[in-house]
C-alpha cells in the first residue's frame, strides 16, 4: 500500500507540474494515468482527476507574484458560463456514450491546437517574432466575450464529464480569440479550473465516485508539482511554452478520436 501511495504522488507531481505550465489543471494526465497504470475505475479516475485540477488550481494561486498571476476579473465573466457548463456535463456523466464523448473531445481538442497554430503564424511580425513576445503583457483588451464564453461554456461541460479541467480549451481560447496574452491566458485557465472542477466534484462525491484513499496522495503531489510549475512558467519563452501546448493538443486529440474509433 505505501508503494500505491507513493505512486500516486509521484504521478500527481509531474501531471501538476505540467498541469501548471501549461494551464491544463493536470486531469489531462491523471484520467489515462490512473486507469492504465493503477487500473482504477474511470468514475474513480475522474473524480480524483477533478480533486486534482483543484489542487493545481490552488498550487498555483499559492505561489503567483503580482503581475504574474491571473486576470481575476476576466476569470470571473467567463466561469459564470464555464460552472454551468461543468454542472450539466457532471450531471450527464452517467448516460453519454463514451465513444461520443471521445470523438467531440478529439473535435474540440484538434481544433484548438489548429487554430493556436494559424494564430501565432499570423500575428508574428518579422520585427517582433514569437520569440520576443510578452507572455505576461498587461495592456491588452480582451475580445471577442461572445465566442469566448461560448466555448467556457463547452469547456466546463467536458471538464464535468471526463474530469479534465477545461484547462485545454480555455487557454487557446483566451490566446487565439480573445487576444490575453498567453502567460496571462494560462495563469487565468490554472485559476478558473479549480473553480469549474469544484462544481462537478461535489456530483462525483455525492455519488461515492471519489475514492479519499486515492484522492489525497494525488492531489499532495498535484499542489506541490503544480508550485514548481507556476514558479518554472516565468522563465520558459513564449515560443517554448506555445510549442508544448499545441504539441500536447495534438497528441490528446489523435489519442481521443483512436479511442472514439476503435470502441476503447
Amino acid at each position: 500500500m505505501p508503494l500505491f501511495w507513493l505512486g500516486l504522488f509521484a504521478v500527481g507531481l509531474g501531471a501538476g507540474t505540467l498541469g501548471a505550465l501549461l494551464g491544463l489543471g493536470g486531469g489531462i494526465f491523471l484520467v489515462p494515468a490512473l486507469t492504465l497504470i493503477f487500473d482504477l475505475p474511470v468514475r474513480t479516475a475522474v473524480g480524483v482527476s477533478l480533486i486534482g485540477v483543484i489542487a493545481t488550481s490552488a498550487g498555483v494561486a499559492s505561489v503567483s507574484r503580482p503581475g504574474r498571476g491571473a486576470d481575476v476579473s476576466l476569470a470571473l465573466r467567463l466561469e459564470t458560463a464555464s460552472t454551468a457548463g461543468a454542472l450539466l456535463g457532471g450531471f450527464a456523466a452517467g448516460w453519454l456514450p463514451q465513444q461520443t464523448l471521445a470523438l467531440l473531445f478529439a473535435a474540440v481538442v484538434f481544433a484548438s491546437a489548429i487554430y493556436t497554430f494559424l494564430k501565432t503564424r499570423r500575428t508574428a511580425g518579422p520585427a517582433s517574432g514569437p520569440q520576443l513576445e510578452d507572455l505576461f503583457r498587461q495592456n491588452y483588451r480582451p475580445t471577442h466575450w461572445r465566442a469566448g464564453l461560448a466555448a467556457m461554456g463547452v469547456a466546463g461541460a467536458l471538464s464535468g464529464l471526463s474530469g479534465l479541467g477545461g484547462g485545454f480549451i480555455k487557454v487557446p481560447v483566451m490566446y487565439s480569440v480573445m487576444d490575453v496574452p498567453l502567460g496571462v491566458a494560462t495563469a487565468t485557465s490554472n485559476f478558473m479550473v479549480g473553480i469549474t472542477a469544484a462544481a462537478s466534484a461535489m456530483l462525483y462525491y455525492s455519488r461515492g465516485d471519489i475514492d479519499p484513499l486515492v484522492a489525497v496522495p494525488t492531489a499532495l503531489g498535484i499542489f506541490l508539482g503544480a508550485m514548481a510549475g507556476s514558479r518554472l512558467a516565468p522563465r520558459l519563452r513564449a515560443t517554448t511554452l506555445r510549442r508544448l501546448l499545441i504539441g500536447l493538443l495534438l497528441v490528446i486529440a489523435a489519442q481521443m478520436a483512436w479511442k472514439g474509433l476503435s470502441g476503447g
